[in-house]
């Protein structure tokens, strides 16, 4: 019995220990193609021992206009963040509270404009935007982002509402609360660590999304993922500098994503085996 336990456990670290190689070893690679002088990267076999330079780093912070990237891709994640939460939250509210007809069906259409692939919208999105003059502005690309993290906020919140005992909002009623008070004062503080979960993924999601933002941005509104692309010429890709704009782009969600990972693992788990 001891002996099969220890081999469960022993098969248990293994497969953790190649899931972990499988996610790092890429960053691994494209940090250490950051640090590497260019000359280095394209040697075969590969050198692991060099002495890093960060030329690389140096060249996009100060000849390409990365802080504009970051600043772009840091209001547009924002916006469509607040707003995904702002809508999607009450909409998963009613679908989890109120006992109305056909709501089955409403939450069904909503989990299939998820299922939609993206380049079935762009066409009919760049003509809306073309006609409404929001092309290379920060409100059409915010628009057509919330298009596909609102329906994903409103089926993660719509489990963790259901989670909440109705009874506490019942109570909050009996006490004179309307039903927008009890989503406010008690569902919603109840469910905070779900609001932290769905946040998370509406930034991360608008965040490294490229389709989008490559069709209605503009030389002003380019987010991160446009300007990573830009290191790539007619004819030659400047792996230095497309390596080091990867790092910095990784950096502000890496350090957001380690700051709510309470929040973050309590939320995914709370509401996911309902829905």
């Amino acid at each position: 019995m001891v002996t099969t336990s220890k081999r469960s456990a022993l098969l248990s670290y293994l497969v953790v220990l190649a899931f972990v190689l499988w996610v790092v070893m890429p960053i691994l690679v494209i940090l250490q193609n950051s640090l590497k002088p260019t000359l280095l990267i394209f040697t075969i076999p590969p050198t692991w021992a060099f002495w890093p330079t960060f030329d690389h780093y140096a060249h996009i912070l100060s000849e390409v206009h990365f802080q504009q990237f970051l600043l772009n891709s840091t209001i547009v994640s924002t916006t469509t963040c607040l707003l995904s939460l702002a809508i999607g939250s009450p909409a998963a509210y009613a679908l989890a509270r109120l006992r109305v007809r056909g709501r089955a069906p409403l939450a069904f259409l909503i989990l299939l404009a998820r299922m939609v692939p993206a380049f079935v919208l762009v066409v009919p999105l760049y003509t809306a935007f073309v006609f409404l003059h929001g092309i290379n502005t920060y409100w059409a690309i915010v628009a057509a982002h919330v298009s596909f993290t609102l329906p994903v906020v409103i089926w993660m919140m719509r489990s963790f509402f259901e989670d909440v005992p109705i009874e506490l909002e019942e109570a909050a009623r009996v006490d004179g609360a309307t039903q927008l008070g009890a989503f406010i004062r008690v569902a919603l503080p109840l469910v905070a660590p779900g609001l932290a979960a769905s946040g998370i993924l509406c930034l991360l999601f608008s965040w490294n999304e490229f389709l989008f933002a490559l069709i209605l941005s503009g030389r002003d509104t380019q987010t991160m993922p446009i300007g990573v692309s830009n290191f790539i010429g007619t004819v030659s890709i400047d792996w230095g500098g497309s390596s080091a704009a990867a790092i910095l782009a990784m950096i502000p969600v890496f350090i957001l994503g380690l700051s709510v990972q309470k929040f973050l693992v309590r939320g995914l788990t709370m509401g996911a085996v309902k829905g």
